[in-house]
């Protein structure tokens, strides 16, 4: 667990090595994904007031994104002619570590936290793509434009895992969020109606 934990303040600092030092035992991510999930869950507190649904969902999601993730960056890459000697899984969770400090910024007043949250989220890109690109060989626009075109299939999965959470009973969706939902759907029925 030491070297994974090395490994995360390596890659802060943008020293990549080859992809074969990311190939960890499987419960090292594994524990670090769950942990990520958790301290990403303490942040959902407008899902309601089922603190082990929230915790439960937050985990499942984590680690769909980061599994989902993981293949399709793998994919863009190969697209890119790149050749990997290994999974990137490990590598794509200790890159992600920079997330555990993101609740500090709770602390802070509203606007700071704001400026605080989207710059640890700009690092946290610039540490993930700068890490992808050193083993894979791929040039960093081309790994960039793979997290971008990965952006709309996480909001998917996010909407995707909310709404089977929802209906599992672990989070309750805040009021706006039920009302926006319908009006889209009603929306959707109402131009489908129309297109008979």
């Amino acid at each position: 667990m030491r070297v994974l934990i090395d490994d995360l303040f390596d890659l802060l600092r943008l020293r990549v090595k080859p992809l074969a030092a990311y190939q960890y035992p499987w419960w090292q991510p594994a524990l670090l994904l769950t942990l990520l999930g958790v301290i990403a869950s303490g942040d959902t507190t407008e899902l309601g007031g089922n603190v082990a649904g929230r915790i439960g969902f937050m985990v499942a999601f984590t680690w769909l994104e980061t599994v989902f993730f993981t293949r399709f960056i793998g994919f863009w890459l190969r697209l890119g002619k790149a050749e990997l000697a290994g999974s990137l899984f490990g590598l794509v969770v200790v890159a992600s570590g920079l997330q555990f400090i993101e609740p500090l910024t709770s602390w802070l007043p509203d606007d700071v936290a704001a400026g605080a949250d989207m710059l640890l989220s700009l690092l946290g890109m610039v540490v993930l793509v700068n890490a992808l690109s050193q083993v894979s060989g791929v040039s960093k626009l081309r790994v960039l434009a793979g997290v971008v075109l990965f952006a709309p299939l996480a909001l998917v999965l996010l909407a995707a895992t909310l709404s089977l959470a929802n209906t599992a009973g672990w989070v309750d969706l805040p009021a706006d969020m039920v009302a926006m939902m319908q009006e889209k759907g009603a929306a959707s029925s109402g131009a489908a109606a129309i297109a008979k």
